[in-house]
């Protein structure tokens, strides 16, 4: 009985090796099958069915199949991919990257053709002149400047006088713009002036103070008189900027912009002071002829666009940014009689500002015939002045001047004019107009 169980075992685990056979597939399509014992990088060793061990070179072996026996013992070859059909392939591969490459270098030589194409279409070579008219606003007299100085007068000081005028700052005026633009190619220089004229009525209130003696027998009367009168302001800009495309494009040019302004303005006022005789016999009517200037120049930084569209129309633009300098100056000759006789008196302001500010353009173009062109324009520029120095002079119409005055006249205005009020430059105006081109 003992040897019938150990038959059956052997008989088992021959059997059970049988069905967990590995199948080793070489290149030549050739099968065997048996026990892989060991295998390294180079070679593999298997036990056949028959019992004998042999190695063989990975070098010949395609693939090992572990698991169960194949049900049917009739070698298959696998099939294998020939020579011939390997470099059909590999040539079918070269064919297609060959193609992409082709496509590759053709859609680059049509971008390239088109951009040349945007370049051509791009050149340009004129000189185009345009008148433009139109109304806006402006702000450059010292007015609020000059107010600021008399408070400070009347508050260190014991005569002097003070105005509250309601005249608003900015003046309504009549603008008019001359504009000459050469374009070459990339560049383009643009020399545009404009001015602007304006009349202002004067209203107001002044405050005037007397005051004589000294100590306990010094007396002092005040009075309050009604201002009004009439003035002309003018204001010119004359700008000279050069511009630069980075990347030229017939419909959508934007350019570099950088240039040198002026700005000049000038004002004449006529305020007359009138009120009733103080209660000291002081008669505090009189009449004042004011002239302000002032003279700015300095540099602009910006960049513009124009966008041609529907053939006919283009939008142009500019913003700029503005850093100006330069002085002010402004002239009151002041007559009036007192208790004794006509008396003259004459005071002055001079002072060095400092300015920066922003300009923006807007121009809306469009083509009647040819080379003759109308347009709308909208323009805004406002500067921030800032007091870097300055002195104000004052006579009695005699040639005499107040000594103690002299440090306030200096340090006073310094002081005083940054807290009360900040100066401002400002000119906008919505024009419209002609244009004319000359090509070549």
């Amino acid at each position: 009985m003992k040897q019938y169980l150990v038959l059956i075992s052997a008989v088992y685990l021959i059997a059970n090796a049988s069905l967990f056979s590995e199948t080793i597939l070489f290149k030549s399509g050739e099968k065997v099958e048996g026990s892989v014992l060991s295998q390294d990088k180079d070679s593999v060793t298997i036990k056949l069915a028959d019992g004998y061990t042999k190695v063989y070179p990975k070098s010949l072996i395609q693939k090992v199949f572990y698991g169960r026996k194949s049900e049917s013992t009739t070698l298959k070859k696998e099939p294998q991919i020939s020579e011939k059909e390997k470099k059909l392939k590999e040539e079918k591969e070269l064919a297609l990257k060959q193609k992409q490459e082709e496509e590759n270098l053709k859609v680059k030589e049509t971008n390239q053709k088109k951009r040349e194409e945007q370049l051509a279409n791009a050149k340009r070579h004129y000189l185009e002149g345009s008148l433009g008219l139109g109304s806006g606003e402006s702000q450059s007299e010292l007015r609020p400047f000059f107010q600021t100085i008399q408070y400070a007068g009347l508050l260190f000081s014991g005569s002097g006088q003070a105005e509250l005028q309601s005249t608003p700052y900015k003046t309504k005026n009549q603008t008019a713009t001359v504009r000459l633009f050469y374009a070459w190619d990339r560049f383009t220089i643009e020399v545009r002036g404009t001015g602007a004229k304006g009349n202002l009525d004067i209203g107001g209130v002044q405050t005037l103070a007397f005051g004589s003696g000294g100590g306990s027998s010094s007396t002092s009367d005040k009075t309050t008189n009604v201002l009004f009168g009439n003035g002309d302001t003018k204001f010119q800009k004359l700008s000279t900027r050069v511009g630069f495309s980075p990347y030229p494009h017939p419909v959508l040019d934007l350019q570099i912009l950088g240039g040198l302004e002026r700005i000049w303005t000038k004002s004449i006022h006529e305020v007359d002071s009138l009120g009733g005789m103080t209660a000291t016999g002081m008669n505090p009517n009189r009449i004042s002829y004011r002239n302000t200037t002032s003279s700015l120049k300095g540099y602009s930084l910006g960049i513009g666009f124009e966008w041609k569209f529907l053939e006919r129309f283009s939008l142009q633009g500019q913003v700029l940014y503005l850093d100006m300098q330069g002085p002010s100056s402004l002239r009151s000759n002041e007559f009036r009689i007192d208790s004794t006789s006509f008396r003259y008196g004459q005071n002055g302001l001079d002072y060095q500002w400092k300015s920066t500010g922003t300009e923006v353009n807007v121009k809306f173009t469009t083509k009647i015939k040819d080379d003759f062109s109308v347009f709308v324009e909208a323009s805004n520029m406002t500067l921030n002045n800032k007091l870097q120095s300055g002195y104000i002079t004052e006579n009695d119409g005699r040639g005499n001047s107040d000594p103690s005055q002299i440090l306030l006249s200096f340090y006073g205005p310094k002081i005083l004019i940054p807290m009360l009020y900040d100066s401002k430059t400002s000119l906008s105006y919505i024009q419209v107009g002609a244009n004319y081109r000359f090509n070549f």
